[in-house]
């Protein structure tokens, strides 16, 4: 039996609690994105056609209403962590969620823009070239996203393109790790690693690299 009451059973429950704490805003996440992911699974496998732009529609609105402020709830639960201590952000982070709704600018312009990306992508697949272009730019999008939905849960900056101009090293090292962390469930399957830490534990990340404010050690 381990004394919790011991420096190492401290240790144990510190360590826990860090864990529960990425658990509960990761499942969060994909609670609120479960139907954006199925929808994605689908855009991906259509040809271009009629098909193929209406579900594209379908997934630009439900980007727009469940991922981008998602992401900027998953913002705000870090901070509540960083700032009140570890614990269960589950009723926390929809709360967050429901707030963002009412960003409508920032959700769908992203969200427009998001599907142009994932058109474009598609469309210049075959051709190296364009879709390096294709590639860069979404990766500018993947910046602009990460930096807007982190100054509007923190506050830290006075608009994303300040946040962007004064930390733009930081803010790509940020969007790279939301995409190894995305890419290593995807290439190595790790279904464990996608429900307990792949996209808090890159929010956390970039929470930490972009300045958040921090007032507890867990």
């Amino acid at each position: 039996m381990i004394n919790l009451n011991s420096k190492n059973g401290q240790k144990l429950m510190t360590a826990g609690n860090w864990i529960w704490s990425l658990f509960t805003i990761n499942v969060s996440f994909f609670l609120i994105n479960f139907s954006v992911i199925l929808t994605a699974i689908i855009l991906s496998s259509l040809p271009m056609s009629a098909s193929y732009y209406v579900v594209l529609f379908v997934t630009g609105l439900m980007l727009s209403l469940f991922t981008i402020p998602s992401l900027t709830a998953s913002f705000s639960a870090v901070q509540e962590w960083q700032v009140n201590g570890s614990g269960s952000f589950f009723k926390y982070f929809f709360k967050k969620w429901f707030e963002s709704l009412r960003d409508y600018k920032v959700n769908f312009g992203f969200g427009a823009v998001g599907i142009v990306m994932i058109a474009l992508n598609k469309v210049a697949s075959g051709n190296t070239q364009w879709h390096t272009v294709v590639l860069t730019f979404s990766f500018v999008y993947l910046m602009a996203l990460v930096a807007a939905t982190f100054q509007s849960a923190t506050k830290e900056s006075d608009n994303t393109l300040t946040l962007l101009v004064s930390k733009p090293f930081l803010t790509i090292i940020s969007v790279i790790v939301f995409l190894i962390l995305i890419l290593i469930n995807f290439v190595l399957q790790l279904a464990f690693l996608s429900v307990i830490c792949s996209i808090s534990l890159a929010t956390y990340v970039s929470y930490r690299l972009l300045g958040g404010r921090m007032e507890k050690n867990d």
